[in-house]
């Protein structure tokens, strides 16, 4: 089963919108059996033993109320820490396959659920953005956690998708929430409602303008671009050869930018050169939305 790599906030949307995309794909492998308990497996990387997959398993095995002998091999292609979603698409994928083995049918909110509170093992505290786009496709909105409920939309929209190649930054996550501001003026705190609206309707409609208005964020980008190497640089050069937006992909340190598809490749290589004029090795990929891990059970 495969799940896609995942852009979360879209600027405005802090821990509540993400979108799928197809710059790459996780996919996982699952056995059922007898017996109870889960064992993991990832290609080429081990993130130990108590991972996001397994946890997910628990809280989901939980939920059902019964427990399964399951084996897992997940062959993950998302690069590791650079904020697209790699352990939520992970979970997403493990789950769907053991859902489609075991012939189960179960309300997808379960799914989101258990692989958001997975998250704690990687990001140290439970996230559904990531992982519901991943589950879901498309574009969602996490319009509430208590209890969970996802809205989805199936937007037609094109990025340009930056990654830079970079050491993985120590606890990343909690550093990158770290140096949010605890307090924000009223008058922001109601500009960011204009744009999180604009978002929103935008995704619900296909309507670029919207989307690029509400990818505009005054409150987590302005903390968070510092640790984002040459970020200034990939925005200008992005939004001078066309790019509607910019913002960072999820905690960083990749950069996602809105096109329209006849800007998309003359946007690639703008920002593939404000990479290289940084000193840095990346890699830039047109991406459009994708479906989620559940749309093939």
């Amino acid at each position: 089963m495969r799940a896609p790599s995942t852009s979360a906030n879209l600027g405005s949307g802090f821990d509540v919108v993400a979108v799928a995309h197809d710059a790459y794909f996780a996919e996982a492998y699952v056995k059922v059996g007898s017996g109870c308990g889960v064992h993991v497996r990832f290609r080429g990387f081990d993130p130990g033993e108590d991972n996001t997959v397994k946890r997910a398993f628990s809280h989901l095995f939980e939920r059902l109320g019964r427990c399964w002998g399951v084996e897992v091999e997940v062959d993950n292609r998302i690069p590791i820490a650079r904020g697209l979603g790699s352990s939520g698409a992970s979970s997403a994928a493990a789950l769907a396959a053991f859902l489609r083995e075991a012939g189960l049918r179960v309300d997808p909110r379960l799914v989101v659920e258990a692989a958001g509170l997975g998250e704690a093992a990687a990001a140290g505290s439970p996230h559904f953005d990531n992982v519901a786009a991943a589950a879901l496709g498309g574009a969602v909105v996490i319009v509430s956690t208590q209890p969970l409920e996802v809205v989805k939309f199936s937007p037609r929209l094109t990025f340009v998708v930056g990654v830079p190649d970079v050491p993985p930054m120590p606890e990343k996550t909690k550093l990158m929430r770290g140096v949010l501001p605890r307090e924000v003026p009223f008058r922001t705190y109601v500009a960011q409602l204009s744009r999180v609206s604009a978002l929103v309707a935008g995704l619900a409609s296909s309507d670029l303008r919207l989307v690029a208005l509400g990818m505009r964020d005054d409150v987590v980008e302005p903390a968070r671009s510092p640790f984002v190497h040459g970020y200034a640089r990939l925005r200008r050069y992005a939004a001078e050869a066309g790019a509607l937006a910019v913002a960072i992909s999820g905690a960083g340190p990749s950069v996602v930018a809105l096109v329209d598809e006849k800007h998309s490749d003359a946007v690639k290589n703008a920002m593939a050169k404000a990479y290289a004029e940084e000193g840095i090795r990346a890699e830039v990929k047109v991406a459009s939305v994708a479906g989620g891990a559940l749309e093939n059970i």
